[in-house]
């Protein structure tokens, strides 16, 4: 008798559970995508042209000494375009070696 009861407690709390899940169904499967051969002519684009990154640190005096050093045995000879390459090496010293400023 109590082997009955039993049962019966288990089949009455079991079913409710059974009974409110469906029957699931197979899922379909999705048709077969044909790919067709595009008539246009693809297009590469090029690299993107890389941003400039924190450069290392240098030694700005040394590489400023060096220009100082050309402009001097430069104006020694008699040569006229001493004082603009100078200010290309001086100004190439500053942009490599100096610190990126952040917030312009």
């Amino acid at each position: 008798m109590r082997r009955a009861v039993l049962a019966l407690l288990v089949l009455a709390t079991a079913l409710p559970t059974l009974a409110a899940t469906p029957p699931t169904a197979p899922k379909p499967r999705p048709a077969a995508v044909v790919q067709t051969p595009i008539a246009a002519p693809s297009v590469v684009l090029p690299a993107p042209i890389p941003l400039a990154v924190g450069r290392p640190g240098g030694d700005v005096t040394q590489c400023k000494a060096t220009c100082a050093r050309t402009l001097y045995f430069c104006q020694s000879s008699d040569d006229d375009s001493c004082g603009g390459r100078w200010a290309q090496c001086n100004a190439a010293c500053t942009a490599t070696y100096s610190p990126a400023r952040l917030g312009r």
